[in-house]
């Protein structure tokens, strides 16, 4: 009887598997024939110089020339690229992630025009691209294109009244940078609210009803209850928001590696920018999964 048991538990593992595989087979097919290539011909030309000849296309093996020369050459360069990119990185994504979650836990109240309302935030996410974000831009809707930092809207009162509270240059700059980005974290997070919504819906209400029973404040149902079965949707919406910001066509460090080659011809030198910033990207998200996967709680139903 036992082993029956155990010949039909392999039999659902090894289902279970193919279903995996079937899954993802979508995803392997189009990383082998679409993906694969480009991402080992980046590596050949990363270390190499390319040069325009008569006879076509000459590269020239420089080693790590290509991922250092940028430094050396250009003393503004973390100034003026890298470090706008990771201060905008910083304080995006945890405005991010906590605006979307505010903005679920009020749509999954019940009120009318929920839907409308629902529809509303994940429109963005539908119509949305680097084209419609551009056109938005260039045609009346953002009223700071002569700063380096570009967005839909620009809040340009903010700015007076906290300069007239005194308030140190560093701190007007962050709070006037967090306001300008508003409309373009609303307008960017319709699938982080979506999977908190999915997530809030998945809580049974008699968790609330035998908390109330108990004299528990609303305060104490989000920590307790809310946040508790939430954790895991958390920690995916901040590796989604991580990847978002990092692959945002507005990320200054991006603007820069497609300049580095259109503008100025260096293959070789964009492809090595390129690959450093995935790296970077991706040790940043691992330390960020890290850390955030400590505080998630996985909470058995059954």
């Amino acid at each position: 009887m036992a082993k029956k048991r155990k010949h039909k538990g392999g039999q659902m593992q090894r289902r279970e598997a193919r279903t995996g595989y079937a899954f993802i087979s979508i995803w392997l097919i189009g990383f082998i024939f679409l993906f694969l290539r480009p991402l080992c011909m980046s590596f050949y030309y990363a270390f190499q110089e390319m040069k325009v000849t008569q006879e076509g296309m000459v590269y020239t093996y420089v080693g790590i020339k290509n991922f250092i020369y940028k430094f050396q050459e250009d003393i503004y360069f973390f100034g003026s690229t890298v470090w706008p990119g990771l201060s905008k990185f910083v304080i995006r994504t945890p405005i991010c992630v906590i605006l979307s979650l505010f903005i679920a836990i009020v749509l999954n109240q019940k009120f009318h025009g929920r839907t409308v309302a629902r529809a509303v935030f994940f429109l963005p996410v539908i119509i949305t691209s680097g084209i419609v974000v551009q056109l938005l831009r260039e045609y009346g809707m953002d009223t700071s294109m002569e700063t380096e930092n570009t967005y839909l809207f620009a809040s340009n009162g903010i700015a007076e009244i906290l300069a007239n509270a005194g308030l140190p240059q560093i701190i007007q700059d962050i709070f006037t940078d967090i306001s300008d980005q508003i409309f373009d974290i609303i307008w960017m997070s319709g699938i982080q609210i979506l999977l908190y919504l999915s997530g809030l819906q998945g809580i049974p209400a008699s968790e609330y009803e035998a908390a109330k029973i108990e004299g528990a404040t609303a305060w104490e149902c989000f920590w307790k209850i809310t946040w508790v079965r939430i954790s895991p949707i958390t920690l995916v919406v901040l590796v989604y928001t991580l990847i978002d910001a990092f692959t945002d066509v507005a990320n200054p460090m991006i603007k820069f590696i497609f300049e580095e080659y259109q503008l100025r011809g260096n293959l070789g030198g964009s492809t090595a920018l390129g690959l450093a910033y995935c790296l970077v990207a991706f040790l940043i998200i691992i330390i960020a999964y890290a850390i955030a996967s400590k505080h998630v709680f996985y909470v058995n139903d059954n």
